[in-house]
């Protein structure tokens, strides 16, 4: 069944040394790169990761019309363009962009993505059934995702898997170890966990 998936937080934010502010924009903004670029399609198609990350999707058009949206279903994507229909295998493709708001498809469900910190290879995702703004402080980690890239699978956001699929990142897990994050993490102690990541040169 398709979920109901909602943006509550900001896309983009400048590369920061100091993470402090990013959980209040996490939740408090709704951005994402196509309000910085003018022509920029709100709505279209991302064939890939790469497309993705250049922020400009396919089969792109602003605003929604009866000839102009993008219909969603269990396991296909039906985009129509100037009234002509193209179909898409969700499997086949990375993701898309509706009214402005960017998803990743994986495993057929369609992620919303929370935040994508510029500079930075990890994406946060949100899944779920949510209404209105969120208050930072009554919003747990259990209705969050993570992957430690574009390209990368997909877990629940907790501070025992951001240790696991980071792993290889000695001195970044031993940082998190020292902050003593819960595995029952809130999102808003997300700068803790990103302060970390640009202090020991994640990758």
């Amino acid at each position: 069944m398709k979920k109901n998936i909602i943006m509550v937080s900001l896309l983009t934010l400048p590369f920061f040394v100091n993470a402090q502010t990013a959980a209040t924009g996490l939740i408090t903004h709704n951005i994402t790169p196509a309000s910085f670029m003018g022509d920029i399609p709100s709505n279209g198609i991302f064939l890939n990761a790469d497309e993705f990350e250049n922020g400009i999707p396919e089969m792109g058009f602003d605003k929604k019309s009866k000839d102009n949206h993008i219909r969603e279903f269990d396991d296909k994507l039906i985009i129509i363009e100037n009234t002509e229909k193209t179909k898409f295998t969700k499997s086949d493709i990375w993701g898309f962009r509706k009214n402005n708001q960017d998803y990743r498809i994986y495993n057929n469900d369609d992620y919303a993505i929370a935040y994508a910190p510029k500079g930075l290879s990890v994406i946060f995702y949100k899944l779920g059934e949510t209404t209105g703004e969120g208050n930072i402080k009554d919003v747990f980690a259990d209705n969050y995702y993570f992957s430690r890239n574009s390209q990368s699978d997909i877990y629940p956001l907790t501070a025992s898997n951001i240790k696991e699929v980071f792993s290889d990142q000695i001195p970044f897990v031993e940082a998190l170890n020292k902050v003593k994050l819960s595995d029952e993490m809130p999102i808003h102690e997300i700068d803790k966990v990103l302060s970390e990541y640009v202090k020991n040169h994640v990758n």
